[in-house]
């Protein structure tokens, strides 16, 4: 059974509790963060705890541990757990409220690691379906608990393709990133990404970086039709790493199977993981 850091306590999960007068629970006031680990090395966990801290500042959500400190008491927890890879999921929330509602500062913090599970080979291997979806989304920027509009939008895409494993976000004729993951699309000769308008995720980061390395990017809004029209593209996330997109709505992308420039961003991908587990860095 895994352990969890609860409010300054490490408990087995199933006695993991908080009250119910959290905001968390009457209002759905807090934030969290996640990552995996590689090689049992939590991935880029000081740029993860910065944009915790960061969401928190958005949504105006007092946080009075500072990066230091939210890092010693994930690191410990991950150790008391042992997995040999592990998920882990950071959350703030908004604590006791004074009459249910306006926060008095006392904010909590769980820290919830389990074992990693691979996502399905075929995710990878062959590629996967997502579908468009024009739900708006609040404080892209901010990632909070707040998810029903990512609910909602999956629902809708999976009512539409029981395949699809991700919707995106479409706003004014423009793709935006999907309700768990940032959007990459190659087009004739080079990738490109939205700019800004999304959570600016810790492995878009990543792949910003191996991408720029090799001169093959370009940043800017990216509309619908360009998305339909792309001959290869990418959802990036801690859960998804890099992964193929082989059909759009009801649209087949390229020749219907994970293209060579994806193949080759995944083995960059691969091969620098594997690099930073080796190095062992931690913040």
């Amino acid at each position: 059974m895994s352990v969890f850091y609860i409010s300054g306590e490490y408990v087995d999960a199933a006695a993991a509790s908080i009250p119910v007068t959290d905001l968390a629970i009457l209002r759905g006031y807090g934030v969290f963060d996640f990552l995996r680990t590689y090689g049992g090395v939590p991935f880029q966990l000081g740029a993860h705890l910065r944009r915790l801290k960061r969401s928190a500042d958005l949504i105006e959500l007092h946080c009075p541990w500072d990066i230091e400190e939210l890092g010693d008491i994930v690191l410990e927890t991950v150790r008391r757990n042992g997995y040999a890879e592990s998920n882990i999921r950071i959350v703030l929330t908004g604590g006791e409220g004074e009459h249910g509602f306006l926060p008095l500062g006392d904010s909590r913090l769980l820290v919830m690691v389990t074992p990693w599970e691979a996502p399905p080979a075929w995710w990878h291997e062959d590629g996967a379906h997502v579908v468009t979806t024009e739900l708006p989304r609040h404080l892209p920027e901010a990632k909070t608990i707040n998810y029903i509009h990512g609910i909602n939008a999956q629902l809708h895409a999976s009512r539409r393709d029981p395949r699809a494993i991700e919707a995106i976000y479409v706003a004014d004729g423009f793709v935006s990133e999907g309700t768990r993951s940032n959007i990459f699309i190659f087009k004739e000769d080079h990738w490109i990404t939205p700019a800004e308008g999304m959570l600016l995720g810790v492995t878009r980061a990543e792949v910003i970086k191996l991408l720029q390395a090799d001169g093959l990017l370009e940043m800017r809004d990216i509309t619908l039709d360009e998305f339909h029209a792309a001959d290869e593209i990418i959802l990036s996330s801690s859960t998804k790493e890099v992964l193929p997109v082989v059909k759009v709505d009801d649209l087949t992308i390229g020749d219907g199977a994970p293209g060579d420039m994806t193949r080759r961003l995944m083995r960059q991908w691969r091969e620098m993981t594997d690099a930073y587990a080796a190095a062992g860095k931690v913040l």
